[in-house]
């Protein structure tokens, strides 16, 4: 038996639950290579002993990457490693805390592409909106960030918050801040050196396909995905290489296939509620994706935009926590978590790429807003955020629930969705007779605004679905939107 007694530390005044850095660390060790794929595991009683933990923090944890797909649990037998888990070569895995993740030159042409109209009518005229999935503000601490921003524009102290800055990769007390917060919360170590604050993920997105794309480079992306992130590949002159999504996510064999025939140069993804389809890649894709970044050389972009917003368990581990090689570049969101108005955002990288993205961010903004990310830093530090992120995902919990309750009552004829597990949204798709291109129109006649349908199928025509919103509106208003939308049908 391995000596899990030394392999396994635990840190007992973390944050982190005892049961989620057990189930981080065996994830550590299957993504090390030693645990192999069919082992069996030590049963909870003995495990407990050795580790000197409550028998049931252990079922936990197991429970945990059972849901997650790393474990397989045999009633009668005992708990397994996953078999359909990829091999792990171990030679070829570096070792290091955030290793180098591509020396793309910075040499870059002028690039003038054309750009998409992702315009759409003014939602500000619309009482009634179903919107593609943001927070609700009304929940947000908008109190106590305006009297933190204002105390600090007030202190005489902090007036260097206020002046130009050669510190272009953000404010030290948010980095700060970040490196325990995505340890805590999401197992990534890094240090402040390793973390870029944007004025949000767009910026985040802009600069590294800046950085990564000569004319030509291909990147993989969904066959249904996020069309702002798309075109900012294209506007980098980078070329799009759609693939299947299915219920698991990204289709990754699909991927290794692509790279024997071509070479890519980063495939950009939404692991945790993918955009728009809200599905999570699976544990077993996940490993198999940065096995194959790792034989074939090309750079993972992980857009982990509500990571936190998880509602039927513990949120799956980001890719970027298991970057022993260092092809993950992970971008995070506090816009989506505070308000997007709100333009923070943050890139977690080597340190050779967060130098690059800095320099090049101060042709773009010269440097952030360090007043605003310090007051972000001083409301995670006095708890208020944490304490906001309980409620809004209780919250939220609440309102899919009940939206999901609503919508299925309401429109099972025409419509069907799976619950989404987290986020702010469902992937709602409509029969061929509804064209959701002339019911949005009438909805608006109405007094309700609706998504623009956006997006395209690989023979190029119209997908007949929307992402619905349940976050940013309260039970009374998801009965009224729906009410309006059903009589628009005539359901």
């Amino acid at each position: 038996m391995l000596p899990y007694k030394t392999i396994i530390k635990l840190d007992r005044k973390a944050k982190s639950p005892l049961y989620l850095q057990i189930c981080k660390r065996f994830i550590d060790l299957i993504m090390e290579g030693t645990l192999k794929a069919g082992k069996k595991l030590p049963g909870a009683r003995v495990l407990s002993q050795l580790l000197n933990v409550n028998r049931q923090t252990v079922n936990n944890a197991f429970e945990e990457l059972e849901a997650q797909g790393w474990l397989e649990i045999v009633p009668n037998k005992g708990s397994f490693i996953n078999e359909k888990l990829p091999v792990i070569d171990t030679n070829k895995i570096a070792k290091s805390e955030f290793a180098p993740c591509t020396k793309s030159p910075l040499d870059l042409p002028n690039k003038f592409p054309f750009l998409e109209d992702p315009t759409q009518n003014s939602k500000s005229n619309y009482k009634n909106i179903i919107d593609a999935g943001y927070p609700d503000l009304r929940l947000s601490p908008i109190k106590e960030l305006t009297q933190t921003t204002n105390a600090l524009l007030k202190s005489k102290r902090h007036l260097s918050l206020l002046k130009y800055s050669n510190n272009f990769s953000g404010d030290p007390k948010l980095k700060e801040v970040l490196v325990k917060e995505l340890k805590d919360s999401r197992g990534i170590n890094c240090k402040m050196e390793n973390i870029f604050i944007s004025r949000g993920s767009l910026m985040a997105f802009y600069l590294i396909f800046k950085l990564l794309l000569t004319k030509g480079d291909a990147v993989v992306v969904g066959n249904i995905s996020f069309n702002v992130g798309n075109n900012i590949i294209k506007l980098n002159d980078g070329k799009l290489i759609p693939v299947k999504m299915d219920e698991h996510g990204m289709d990754v064999d699909a991927i290794a296939e692509i790279c024997k025939k071509q070479k890519i140069k980063a495939v950009f993804i939404m692991p945790h509620h993918h955009n728009p389809t809200t599905t999570t890649l699976c544990a077993e894709r996940r490993m198999s994706l940065l096995h194959y970044a790792r034989k074939y050389n090309f750079a993972i972009i992980e857009d982990d935009y509500d990571y936190d917003f998880h509602y039927d368990s513990s949120p799956v581990l980001p890719m970027a926590a298991c970057n022993q090689s260092g092809h993950v570049i992970y971008v995070g969101s506090l816009s989506k978590i505070f308000a997007p108005g709100i333009r923070l955002g943050y890139v977690v990288a080597s340190k050779d790429v967060i130098d690059k993205i800095s320099n090049l961010s101060r042709f773009m903004s010269c440097h952030g807003n360090h007043n605003l990310e310090r007051a972000m830093a001083i409301l995670y530090e006095d708890g208020h955020m944490n304490r906001y992120l309980k409620k809004t995902v209780k919250e939220y919990k609440l309102r899919r629930d009940f939206f999901s309750k609503t919508l299925r009552t309401s429109l099972a004829k025409a419509a069907e969705f799976e619950t989404p597990k987290g986020g702010f949204a469902a992937w709602v798709k409509f029969k061929k007779k509804y064209d959701l291109v002339k019911i949005r129109e009438q909805c608006m006649q109405e007094g309700l605004m609706i998504p623009k349908p956006a997006f395209y199928n690989k023979e190029g025509k119209l997908i007949n679905a929307i992402r619905m919103g349940f976050a940013s509106t309260n039970n009374k208003e998801i009965t009224k939107n729906i009410k309006i939308l059903k009589s628009v049908m005539n359901i």
